[in-house]
């Protein structure tokens, strides 16, 4: 069990070939919303606040918990 499978090399190398394309893709949605916001009359408050939250979602960093094995004896 120590080799991937045929799907999971595919699915590797499709994420890695077409996350140019997402990430395009989120920054146009990002676009659209600010526009949207900008033609309701919203404040400007809120037009900052929504591209402030769409930035942090896009370059947040994934937290992982770590291994158990950096762990004290008492920690774990």
């Amino acid at each position: 069990m120590d080799r991937l499978r045929n799907w999971a090399w595919w699915a590797i190398a499709g994420g890695i070939l077409l996350s140019p394309v997402f990430a395009f893709l989120l920054a146009v949605v990002v676009e659209i919303l600010i526009g949207v916001l900008v033609q309701c009359g919203a404040s400007a408050l809120l037009i900052l606040a929504a591209g402030v939250m769409s930035g942090r979602l896009l370059f947040r960093k994934h937290r992982t918990r770590g291994r158990a094995g950096n762990l004290l004896g008492d920690q774990a």
